[in-house]
């Protein structure tokens, strides 16, 4: 027995370690998505993303041993058990680290989703070195925290130089002059409210757990899942790319403003004009790229000087305000007056105009579109997560105290700017900053500087992040930018950046290209904040930052707030993104295969489902909202593939579980380790056919009793199943079982092949499952001869096999009514057992969803595109066809079902050979004499009787020489309201068995059921409609009846349609009309007297005959229930089978149904 260990702190490390595993992709042994993938995987793929498979020196032994110990704790992950078993006591994390990461050929392995350029990046705290390092992971495991960052030098100098970007130097006199001083702290302003509430919501992410390496892609998509990771991502990798052309292109202004040809202030070099500026753009491009891929590291060690200068510009533009004296220079337009009143009031409200002569004048989204770049750069923290000492506590705070700094620094130019310099200079001067500096050359040198620094950045973290994308195997088109060169550098993704960069070109100047930098920046923080917000709303338990500042209208201030800005400055480009953001996260999640870093999108899923499911009360259940909820029960997965897509289709919206018992005769243990072996398989099975539906397994001794479990277990709430299908059992040698092979998977493997198959159900075991499923209320389905479905369905796993006749072929519905031996009391049955004429009940419930389910199989696009639905029914007698045909074409028209009907009739001008043989038979045995057939009373009938079929479909039929049929329509009753009194659905609590006790109330109750009867209720024969209604009602001339009934009050209406029928059907009418008597032309059915076995031979064969094969694809027909014990005998379940069989062999494919309730109603 294990024992309580005293100082567990000791063992704290290997339980952090473990638990910064979990849910990660690293964690491959404890990930559903891997677990024993050997013995289920039909294409065993490496993951990239694992860790596992990556060591190559691991030796055989190492194998067995690991294997060994995962084998005795199944608990642990594989992982951890591989850190134990290679780690000696004692030794560190560092050691560990470095045993753990190494690749065979010395270099360091990085982490799912993670490139490295290089390490002495993640030292550098420059602008370039903090986008360069956005998804670098330091693995060093001897490396100490001491030799880590903390915020000043991790956190708040990267963001803040990234945020301090070109567009101080070369537009903010722009800005002022356009839109003032109050439009450009407004802009500033609002650009900094979604910046600082992103910052909340990345500073929650990075605090709801350990921060590892990888960047903000990789922070974002293990915390947010593989969609919003992925669809981010791409527009992190846009924006992050465009800001590097932003910096290259404004690059070549400082440029040409000072060694510029015509207008170089300190020498005049460079010849000035449209592509000689995307050349002067493309040369730094190209040296950038160049720098990427060979010198970065030497380049990241002289960023401190490239820093320093940056730094140095800043201040002296501050300093200049103080220093330097008014000035004027007509020339160049510069009106320098100090710090004036006059001149801040001339500049405070917006003047928008026109850049220069002949161009349209700005706008307030125009200027903001320029303006916004200047705010972002708050990804730089992140970016340095893995040099960090304290990532949850440095990105935070550091980030947040870069964001006030620049912020104050912005207001405090804006304001000096506009109280010092007038409107006229700042419109038309761009040089400003540098023309009122005390040392003018300190303001090129910075913005240069930042324009280098910023467009290798821009390249390499760029490239860096589609590598990062590339590597998780989001999007199958980037899978070639996935590979490193053997420096570690992503060199197909820079070279692809480099491209795209040169193409940004075109666009034009420095306006032209801000404002998409600007939205593809706004939309990645906008649905940072949306996913967070998501997070927040879900109520994840684990979801637990220790930031406490991040709130969930911090997250959709900022969402809301990204958005509008985005429709200001364009308002089609912001939908045009936002429609790619979805396109793209749509994309992911339904082509990405799962990754075990968890979703966000499930976590919000589960709290709305949880919710309306609360809702989703059973009690209001109402049978105008009937949908089929199959559960489908599956013995071979190989065998039953086109059953499960057929009930795929057949559920139309509906709840669909695929059922499976695990039987074994072992100890539960051992049945649920296989249980759970068998589970992934038929989860990807279900991916593999791209069924909506779910799974359930259960593990019993026998089958019966497995299904038990399922049957009550499926399902949630309101959410259960309602009916239960299930594959024929093969009764003959190559019959239409659920044995036979379905050949629609085109010889292709499936991942349920290796599964551990149980033994050949029995027949009585099977025969119980359908008894259980009734008893319970269930309907049931039985499949005959599915696998010759194979041509009919399209299926992923043949397409050559998919429906490519251009006929259409039938979907026949053979709705066979079913009667039932009627519960009488002692006088009745002595009555009836003197006429030797027992009275049968018939069930509509099984009639109706005969066409009730190939209605809705006709709705799918796909059947009712290549089929055409047919109503098939059948008379004994010519003389009843064209009635039967009334009745039946004004029922569809009814229940709103669209088809063909056909009336057969079984004594016709093609006979029958079995009915001719059968009615011979039966008159030679026994000429001019009815068969009698004994009448149990009321109380020793089980509730549920072997039925017969019925050769009128619709009404109560006494079997027996000389009988008639009373009929009765099948739509449900209106609710009809007799001297001011109505009798609706569940418009009284009491039962309809117990009797009222006000004696006006029974009046009129009975006179609503006679006005029912009146209405609902004809006679076929002489006897008239009076003379039944007299008996119905006990009036004068008619025989009382004793009428018990045993329904109970439903709010769906069942209990006035019960109600009504029970009493319609339930009633002694008239005694059997002698053949005297008979109306002229009438004949005595023989059909309704004839043996169950026969009735099917003899309906096989006209099935046989007008629905063929070739010309009809599927049958809908209806299904005998057995009698309750017959599954206790092998010899009567046998025979109960072989009757199904009589009735399906030889016809296309058969569903055969069974309903134990109403489906459909035709009231409103």
């Amino acid at each position: 027995m294990p024992r309580f260990l005293s100082r567990a702190g000791t063992n704290i490390d290997d339980l952090e370690r473990q638990l910064a595993r979990v849910g990660s992709g690293e964690n491959d042994g404890t990930s559903i998505f891997n677990t024993h993938s050997e013995n289920y995987n039909d294409d065993d793929e490496g993951d990239d993303d694992s860790d596992a498979g990556s060591d190559n020196g691991n030796t055989n032994e190492f194998d067995r041993s690991k294997h060994a110990a995962s084998e005795s704790t199944p608990l642990l992950s594989a992982y951890s058990l591989q850190q134990q078993l290679q780690t000696p006591h004692g030794a560190g994390l560092g050691t560990v680290s470095q045993h753990k990461h190494k690749h065979k050929h010395g270099r360091k392995h990085r982490y799912p989703g993670s490139s490295s350029s290089s390490n002495v990046l993640a030292k550098a705290p420059t602008a370039a070195a903090a986008a360069a390092t956005s998804v670098v992971f330091s693995t060093s495991g001897t490396g100490s925290a001491a030799r880590k960052l903390g915020t000043w030098d991790g956190v708040f100098l990267p963001v803040t130089l990234s945020i301090w970007g070109i567009l101080v130097y070369v537009r903010m006199g722009f800005f002022l002059g356009q839109i003032g001083v109050i439009g450009t702290i407004a802009s500033f302003v609002c650009g900094y409210l979604v910046t600082t509430m992103t910052t909340l919501s990345i500073s929650a992410i990075s605090t709801n757990g350990t921060v590892k390496g990888g960047g903000p892609y990789y922070m974002l998509s293990r915390s947010l899942g593989p969609e919003f990771g992925g669809s981010i991502g791409l527009m992190f990798y846009a924006g992050t790319l465009l800001s590097g052309v932003l910096n290259a292109v404004a690059f070549v202004e400082p440029l040409l403003s000072n060694f510029g040809r015509h207008d170089g202030d300190i020498a005049r070099v460079f010849p000035e004009g449209v592509y000689w500026s995307i050349l002067y753009s493309s040369l730094l491009l190209a040296f950038c790229t160049v720098v990427c891929l060979t010198g970065a590291q030497m380049f990241a060690k002289a960023s401190t000087m490239l820093s320093t200068v940056i730094i140095a510009s800043t201040g002296m533009i501050l300093v200049s305000f103080v220093l330097k004296q008014p000035f004027e220079n007509a020339e160049k337009s510069i009106y320098y007056t100090g710090w004036s009143m006059q001149t801040f009031r001339e500049n405070l409200w917006p003047e928008l105009s026109p850049i220069s002569e002949g161009m349209a004048s700005e706008t307030f989204g125009t200027v903001l579109g320029v303006l916004f770049p200047a705010c972002i750069g708050i990804m730089a923290g992140a970016s340095m997560s893995s040099a960090l000492r304290k990532p949850s506590k440095s990105i935070p705070k550091g980030t947040l105290w870069a964001i006030l700094l620049t912020f104050t620094l912005y207001m405090a130019i804006i304001v000096a700017l506009g109280s010092t310099t007038r409107r006229q200079t700042l419109r038309h001067n761009f040089n400003v900053l540098q023309e009122i500096n005390v040392f003018p050359l300190i303001v090129p040198l910075g913005a240069i500087t930042t324009s280098v620094t910023s467009t290798l950045s821009g390249v390499l973290s760029s490239a860096s992040i589609l590598q990062a994308i590339a590597k998780d195997d989001l999007f199958a088109c980037l899978a070639a930018f996935k590979k490193l060169d053997p420096r570690d550098n992503p060199l197909r993704a820079i070279l692809i950046t480099y491209l795209l960069s040169q193409l940004a070109f075109l666009m034009g100047d420095t306006n032209a290209v801000a404002p998409y930098a600007t939205v593809f920046n706004l939309i990645m923080f906008a649905f940072v904040n949306f996913a967070c917000l998501v997070l927040k709303l879900a109520a994840s338990v684990n979801f637990r930052p220790t930031f406490r500042y991040f709130k969930a209208w911090t997250a959709f201030l900022g969402a809301t707030g990204c958005f509008a800005i985005m429709l200001v400055v364009d308002m089609l480009s912001a939908l045009t993104s936002t429609g790619v953001v979805v396109v793209l996260f749509l994309y992911v999640h339904y082509t990405c295969p799962p990754k075990p870093w968890g979703d966000v999108t499930q976590s919000l899923i589960y709290h709305q489902c949880r919710k309306f499911m609360l809702r989703l009360d059973v009690r209001k259940d109402h049978v105008k909202f009937w949908r089929p909820q199959i559960l489908l029960l599956v013995h071979n997965p190989r065998s039953s593939l086109q059953l499960i897509r057929f009930c795929n289709a057949l559920k139309k919206g509906g709840l669909y579980v695929i059922g499976h018992v695990i039987k074994g005769s072992g100890g539960f243990c051992e049945l649920l380790r296989e249980m759970q072996q068998q589970e992934e398989a038929w989860l990807r099975l279900i991916d593999v056919l791209g069924v909506k539906a779910f799974l359930n397994l259960s593990v019993d001794e026998r089958e019966e009793s497995g299904v038990r479990g399922l049957v009550l277990g499926a399902g949630l709430g309101g959410m259960r199943p309602n009916v239960v299908v299930m594959g024929f059992l093969n009764m003959r040698p190559g019959g239409a079982g659920e044995g036979h092979v379905d050949a629609s998977c085109g010889g292709v493997s499936l991942p349920t092949d290796g599964i551990r198959l149980n033994t050949p159900i029995t027949p009585t075991a099977y025969v119980r499952i359908i008894e259980d499923v009734l008893t319970m209320g269930k309907a049931v389905g039985i499949a005959y001869g599915f696998s010759k479905l194979d041509t009919l369905i399209p299926t992923p796993l043949a397409p050559s096999l998919s429906y490519t006749s251009s006929a259409k072929q039938y979907i026949d519905l053979w709705p066979i009514q079913i009667g039932t031996l009627a519960t009488t009391t002692e006088t009745e049955a002595a009555t009836q057992q003197q006429q030797q004429k027992p009275a049968y009940l018939t069930n509509f419930s099984s009639y109706v969803m005969v066409l009730q389910l190939g209605t809705v199989l006709h709705l799918v696009p796909h059947w009712h595109k290549h089929y055409i639905l047919r109503v098939m029914c059948f008379v004994e007698n010519a003389g009843d066809r064209e009635e039967e045909y009334r009745r039946v074409a004004k029922l569809l028209r009814d229940l709103r079902v669209v088809a063909e009907l056909h009336v057969f009739c079984l004594r016709g001008a093609q006979p029958l050979q079995a009915y001719e043989q059968a009615v011979q038979e039966s008159r030679r045995a026994s000429p001019g004499v009815s068969v009698p057939v004994p009448v149990l009373p009321r109380n020793s009938v089980p509730s549920r009787e072997r039925p017969g079929v019925m050769s009128k479909s619709l009404g109560r039929v006494r079997v027996g020489a000389g009988a008639f049929s009373v009929r009765v329509k099948l739509p449900m009753p209106p609710r009809y309201q007799a001297t001011g009194a109505e009798l609706v659905s569940g418009g009284s609590t009491s039962s309809p068995c117990s009797s009222s006790s006000s004696s006006e109330s029974d009046g009129e109750e009975e006179a609503g059921v006679h006005d029912g009867l009146q209405r609902f209720a004809t006679v076929a024969g002489v006897q008239g409609v009076s003379r039944w209604m007299r008996r119905a009602s006990g009036e004068p001339g008619g025989l009382q009846s004793d009428v018990r009934l045993g329904s109970r009050r439903r709010s769906d209406g069942s209990m006035v349609l019960s109600r009504f029928y029970a009493q319609a059907l339930a009633s002694n009418v008239a005694p059997p009309i002698t053949p005297a008597d008979a109306p002229a032309g009438h004949v005595t059915s023989e059909f309704n007297d004839m043996p169950v076995a026969t009735q099917n031979r003899i309906l096989n064969e006209l099935i046989r005959r007008e629905s063929p094969r070739g010309s009809t694809a599927l049958i809908f027909t209806t299904l005998q229930a057995p009698e309750p014990g017959t599954a206790d005998s092998e010899a009567r379940a046998i025979e109960y089978l072989e009757e199904i069989d009589t009735l399906a062999h030889g016809l296309p494919p058969v569903f055969l149904v069974h309903a134990t309730s109403l489906t459909v109603t035709t009231s409103l």
